[in-house]
């Protein structure tokens, strides 16, 4: 277990991702917007390819980034077995440079809130910046936090997941919440349990409120296209589940 914020490499390990997360209700409003726009698209912190196979099988051109070694690895496997031929880059969003520029990019599935300071999320909006067509489009979706849930699932460990393994072994988490006030993140730690072997992981979320985040786009000159609480497209309101941010760079 770590002490500074970040994520544990158990939560990277390709099929335990894969194996938990099968919800594709993002899939739709990210293929409509792909649709939408004429060009290039750069997916960020693409994962296993969880979204990007799918997209590209749709017809979209896409490009997928990720810091994990194992994820793309992962990507890469299953774009193979789907007769895909992808770019996927590793690189890290604070700082990579794909030498090209796209009509499109977004970063999905909460993972800018891996991103845990200020100064750190700024580096990531210059590099989409700089890797942005004149007047291309910006997306992004995050979590609405949820105090009552974090304070709800502080207690003791809960079973709150439990999947199959491509291998067939049954896996299941436990999980607990810790929130980090001074820090703002929400750092849940998961005890996989496979057979008798448990093994810990920790996955810290930094919680971005959705007033500082407004205000940390415009102070970045971002215009706020429209701000959606759900994949639905309904108005945010204070009871969404997400935030999910179209912009376009001033």
């Amino acid at each position: 277990m770590r002490d500074k914020p970040g994520v544990d490499q158990i939560i990277h390990s390709g099929d335990i991702y894969d194996a938990l997360n099968t919800d594709m209700s993002d899939l739709p409003f990210y293929e409509k917007l792909c649709k939408s726009i004429d060009g290039p698209v750069l997916e960020l912190c693409c994962g296993t390819g969880r979204l990007t196979i799918p997209l590209a099988q749709a017809g979209i051109h896409i490009t997928g980034l990720d810091l994990e070694e194992s994820m793309l690895n992962r990507a890469k496997e299953k774009a193979q077995k789907a007769n895909m031929d992808i770019p996927l880059h590793q690189g890290d969003i604070r700082s990579f440079d794909l030498n090209k520029k796209y009509a499109f990019v977004f970063i999905p599935f909460n993972s800018l809130q891996n991103i845990y300071t200020w100064t750190d999320v700024e580096l990531v909006f210059q590099c989409v910046k700089k890797h942005l067509e004149p007047n291309a489009l910006f997306c992004f979706d995050i979590f609405n936090p949820d105090i009552k849930l974090m304070v709800d699932r502080s207690g003791p460990p809960e079973e709150r997941y439990q999947c199959k393994l491509d291998d067939g072994r049954e896996l299941s988490i436990s999980e607990q919440c810790e929130y980090l006030p001074d820090l703002q993140i929400n750092r849940v730690t998961w005890d996989h349990r496979i057979g008798d072997e448990i093994k810990s992981g920790q996955l810290d979320m930094r919680c971005y409120y959705p007033l500082e985040m407004d205000a940390c786009l415009r102070y970045n000159s971002w215009s706020i296209e429209a701000k959606y609480g759900n994949f639905d497209e309904s108005d945010f309101t204070g009871k969404s589940p997400k935030q999910i941010y179209l912009c376009r760079s001033l």
